[in-house]
């Protein structure tokens, strides 16, 4: 453990002594908290791009330039702007630089082709495009039905162009032309519940949905960021998820601007440089989603892996019987954190009484229930759906940009329907299952997709998994699993079969078995479970039935 033993006294400590400053609710307007940070500790670093610092001063006059440029092109308040890009200052910038105005930004998956990526675009009636020149040849082949778009706005962040390239068919700009204004701040009175987002779901069960934020919503998440955390002055907060992800803006990006910490940004998550990165920068708390945790853990162990300064990982979804050794190993605390864009984390653990495998409980000031298809409240230890509830105005999405059948399907008596499964224990603990649209029901036997992988993804050799139901013969459903092996790994789907015997109920245990080299992902890394349901029994699946297996009850 050696020097980082003290790491968790320190910030306890700092923490008793610190306070956050709290903004009244007419001052929480994203850019007014910026420029107020500003003008008290203009030379604070407040965001590190690989060697390149940037200070809360230079943030808000590149805010303020790129506001001023968006008004020269005719980008007025409501206006909602698409932002196409990886992880660099040009999006920040961007993105505060547009609600300086009143405007909205749109991030875009950044690997989005075809139609998915008209469909972020158009729907969503973005006037102007901020995009880096790698992602042109997609915007190229879908360039004819980008039809609300008058603006392209081009970055380099790369370097890799003495000419900029082009969009046809556009008003084509670079952004330093775009920024190539004053850096006063623009007169444009902006309201804390005025949008500043529309950030769209991940799509892994169907065309993705743009879920609205307003600056006070924003801010919300932020200032619970902040106090579930634990965050001070003294933190360094470290993330490679992309920044069009709920994850890097909602608890990496506005938590360091508002507890006064740091930032540090990489192009994208990796497992073999997040630890010297940290120890690099000396960050106190890294970010993770999905199967994060159990890749960390499947790294070659080093005798160094508990000597880093990371006190926090904070996240969704660890893996319950990995929790315990993952902490052991690193030295560092999991904070299970649950929610979605629509209601961001509206539950998170316990700083000093987490429980393994729990999501935790309400204590960011939503309501949360798990109730049934009747929407009855269910008993603790009874499997339901996750209901939230922010008893605040202004706290969650007002719905779905455009899709009022999909916004009446999600926020029903004011509560947002989550469609996901989990149960509460007697203590107020609470624990996801699977997604509804997700869980399996076979031969009358309901089956958690998210436990079976859990299980399959222990087995040494597998870097990670998919479970899905495909049609039965016999009617409803039976379980196919997709694994991903590690690099240089071998096993057999008899071994899988042996590996999960012991550890799962006969029933949920795969009838079918297909080993792969990938998995079809969304960019935030989920997989899109949707595809690998509809392909159904594909020939590179391994049968149970056809095989010599017998398993026992």
């Amino acid at each position: 453990m050696g020097q980082w033993d003290d790491k968790f006294e320190k910030a306890a400590r700092k923490w008793d002594s610190w306070r956050m400053q709290e903004y009244a609710r007419e001052e929480r307007v994203l850019t007014d908290i910026i420029q107020d940070k500003a003008r008290k500790n203009p030379n604070h670093i407040v965001f590190q791009f690989g060697d390149n610092p940037i200070t809360l001063g230079a943030l808000n006059d590149q805010i303020n330039k790129a506001a001023n440029g968006f008004i020269a092109l005719g980008i007025k308040k409501g206006d909602k702007v698409a932002l196409m890009l990886p992880n660099c200052p040009e999006f920040l910038f961007s993105w505060f630089g547009l609600n300086k105005i009143g405007a909205v930004e749109v991030p875009i998956n950044s690997a989005l082709k075809g139609a998915g990526l008209i469909h972020q675009i158009v729907h969503s009636d973005c006037v102007a495009l901020v995009t880096d020149v790698q992602f042109l040849e997609n915007l190229e082949n879908v360039a004819n039905n980008l039809t609300t778009l008058r603006h392209v706005i081009l970055v380099d962040a790369k370097g890799e162009h003495d000419t900029m390239p082009t969009l046809a068919g556009f008003e084509n700009l670079t952004y330093a032309e775009l920024s190539d204004r004053p850096a006063t701040s623009p007169n444009i009175k902006v309201h804390f519940s005025d949008m500043a987002s529309i950030l769209f779901t991940s799509g892994t069960t169907g065309v993705s949905k743009g879920v609205q934020m307003s600056h006070h919503y924003w801010y919300d998440i932020w200032s619970n960021a902040v106090q579930y955390s634990r965050y001070t002055e003294d933190d360094v907060l470290y993330t490679g998820l992309p920044f069009f992800h709920g994850n890097a803006q909602g608890i990496t990006v506005g938590p360091a601007i508002l507890a006064d910490a740091k930032a540090v940004i990489v192009d994208r998550f990796s497992a073999s440089r997040l630890w010297d990165d940290c120890r690099k920068w000396e960050c106190t708390e890294a970010n993770y989603i999905g199967g994060i945790i159990p890749i960390l853990l499947k790294q070659e162990e080093k005798e160094n892996d508990g000597d880093n300064p990371l006190r926090l990982m904070v996240g969704a979804a660890a893996p319950q019987d990995e929790w315990h050794a993952f902490q052991k190993r690193f030295n560092t605390k999991i904070m299970e954190v649950y929610g979605m864009t629509e209601c961001y984390c509206c539950l998170a653990s316990p700083y000093d009484d987490p429980r393994a495998g729990s999501c935790g409980k309400p204590i960011t000031g939503w309501d949360v229930l798990i109730v049934d298809d009747n929407n009855k409240e269910c008993k603790p230890g009874s499997l339901g759906e996750f209901v939230a509830r922010a008893p605040n105005e202004f706290v969650g999405t007002t719905g779905y940009y455009k899709n009022p059948e999909a916004t009446a399907e999600l926020i029903q008596d004011g509560w947002i329907h989550t469609g996901d499964l989990g149960r509460m224990d007697e203590d107020g603990y609470f624990y996801f299952v699977d997604r509804k649209k997700q869980a399996l029901r076979r031969r009358g036997e309901n089956i958690s997709s998210f436990e079976v992988e859990s299980v399959i993804n222990s087995h040494d050799s597998v870097l990670e998994s998919a479970v899905v139901g495909v049609p039965s013969e016999l009617g409803e459903e039976e379980v196919k699993a997709v694994i991903v092996l590690k690099k240089g790994h071998s096993v057999t789907p008899e071994e899988i079969i042996r590996w999960c015997e012991p550890r799962l109920a006969y029933f949920a245990i795969p009838r079918y078995i297909a080993i792969r080299d990938d998995m079809p992902k969304t960019p935030s890394e989920r997989v899109e479970k949707f595809k690998l349901k509809q392909e159904g029994v594909t020939a590179d699946c391994w049968d149970i039935e056809k095989s010599d297996i017998n398993l026992k009850r």
